[in-house]
């Protein structure tokens, strides 16, 4: 009667370690895809970041070029 309870035991740990397994395997899954997703929304910001960087330095260009007075360069 013993080794059933035993048996039973080591079944319960068993089936609570395969639950926790893939509870964790389910998470890591999921944060995975967070990190791609993280990554691509970086690349894209970084691009709209040159952009932006590359929109002020052309008006900057376009300010000293047609409203300059002879004073240093304005930065927008």
């Amino acid at each position: 009667m013993a080794e059933t309870e035993i048996e039973r035991a080591f079944a319960t740990l068993a089936e609570a370690f395969t639950t926790t397994e893939s509870e964790i395997t389910e998470e890591v899954t999921l944060i995975e895809q967070q990190i791609v997703e993280l990554k691509e929304r970086i690349i894209l910001l970084n691009e709209k970041q040159e952009t932006l960087s590359h929109d002020r330095e052309a008006i900057s260009e376009m300010y000293d070029r047609y409203c300059s007075d002879g004073a240093p360069s304005h930065e927008f």
